[in-house]
């Protein structure tokens, strides 16, 4: 698909600013796939309209000739009418939510564009043709097809946002899709370990290469990109805590190849929230694995010293660098099998910790601040399983109490 650049065409309002000055109400002249030439200005309104010709000589000559009632004729050719829904919600990602979040958040954006918008029947439309009851619909089927009430909401936050700021620079009189209706986010009950199923680890999985991570994860809660990225200048054995300061994240590069494939890398940058940059005091069985991992690392030092680059990871393959993510959950999911585990995902060893610390009645508050949420909201919406549970044991103290 021939991407349009906002920086290069009309859709930039501000374009202006960053090429040579045009006289008032002049536009820019591009050819569209189709073979006509085309101009797109504002009117002292800023109302958009386009001219349209079979070569570029003769879109100039248009130009240069209209006046306000020319204008006005021109107006019935279309206000984007051109523009593709698909084209102004990837213009939009790439020039206008790029620069304002994370690498990561839009790596996420740009997979759910590829994925479910673009080449769909409703990214094909013309923007200002999409109405209503075209977008519920569209989210509708998304719900039938099997995807989760989340995904479908992640594609509805893009469109809506493209949508408003197609409103704000007079793109689009109306956002459509500010009447559709989305389900709402169904609550994910996270598996946990038991504190039988720990034990055990404790027990049998001591001399397994996979404990002391898995041990780790489980008795402080990070996030897995989180202990991936963890190094031991963040790590004060001395006062026993764990500074969170970086995660391994996973980004998706926006570009094809050749091939047409898209190819992802691995990166260390901050944590996903100002809250997420945290310490977490070391319990003594994380303590005590991470000395085990310390003692292992030391030895793979030396054993692969030829090719052994430290880079100061805690959890580090045999080159010193982070861990490769797919070996490394095959791994984890036969070392859970191994012990007779339930196979859960890495990411519910954080659960794992929190549910632990909700049944010790420790505070939401600081159960939050270990888990580096945003905002107290957050842990209370994921872990009301769990303190329902504790609120039916305090019914049942007091009925003991009578």
């Amino acid at each position: 698909m021939e991407k349009k650049s906002l920086k290069n065409s009309s859709f930039f309002c501000g374009q202006e600013a960053n090429m040579r000055k045009r006289k008032n109400g002049e536009g820019s002249i591009y050819k569209r796939k189709d073979g006509r030439w085309c101009a797109a200005y504002y009117d002292e309104g800023y109302n958009r309209h386009y001219i349209y010709g079979r070569t570029k000589a003769e879109v100039q000559k248009k130009l240069k000739r209209k006046d306000d009632d020319s204008a006005l004729k021109e107006k019935d050719e279309g206000n984007g009418n051109d523009v593709k829904l698909e084209e102004w919600v990837l213009d939009y990602l790439e020039n206008y939510k790029k620069n304002e979040i994370k690498a990561t958040t839009y790596s996420s954006y740009m997979i759910i564009f590829h994925k479910h918008i673009e080449n769909s029947k409703i990214g094909k439309m013309e923007l200002d043709k999409v109405t209503v009851e075209n977008l519920q619909k569209f989210y509708s089927n998304k719900i039938s097809e099997g995807y989760s009430s989340k995904t479908v909401r992640s594609i509805e936050t893009i469109i809506n946002s493209a949508l408003e700021m197609a409103v704000k620079t007079r793109v689009l009189k109306e956002n459509p899709n500010r009447y559709t209706t989305i389900p709402k986010k169904v609550r994910y009950e996270a598996s946990v370990l038991t504190k039988d199923e720990v034990e055990r680890l404790q027990k049998e999985a001591k001399d397994d290469e996979l404990y002391p991570i898995v041990i780790t994860t489980v008795y402080s809660g990070m996030r897995k990109g989180e202990v991936m990225a963890l190094k031991w200048e963040n790590v004060d054995m001395n006062e026993k805590r764990i500074f969170v300061k970086n995660s391994l994240c996973r980004i998706v590069d926006d570009k094809v190849d050749e091939q047409g494939h898209r190819h992802a890398r691995y990166a260390i940058m901050e944590p996903k929230t100002k809250k997420s940059v945290r310490m977490i005091p070391m319990l003594d069985e994380v303590y005590e694995a991470l000395l085990e991992q310390k003692r292992r690392q030391d030895l793979d030092k030396e054993k692969y010293k030829d090719i052994y680059q430290d880079q100061g990871f805690v959890f580090a393959d045999c080159t010193g660098s982070f861990l490769a993510q797919r070996p490394f959950m095959n791994k984890y999911h036969k070392f859970l099998k191994k012990y007779n585990i339930q196979d859960i995902r890495f990411h519910d060893l954080r659960h794992t910790f929190a549910s632990l610390l909700i049944e010790q009645d420790v505070s939401m508050k600081v159960v939050q601040e270990l888990l580096g949420h945003s905002t107290i909201t957050t842990s209370m919406d994921i872990y009301t399983h769990i303190s329902d549970k504790k609120k039916e044991e305090a019914m049942q103290l007091i009925r003991r109490e009578k």
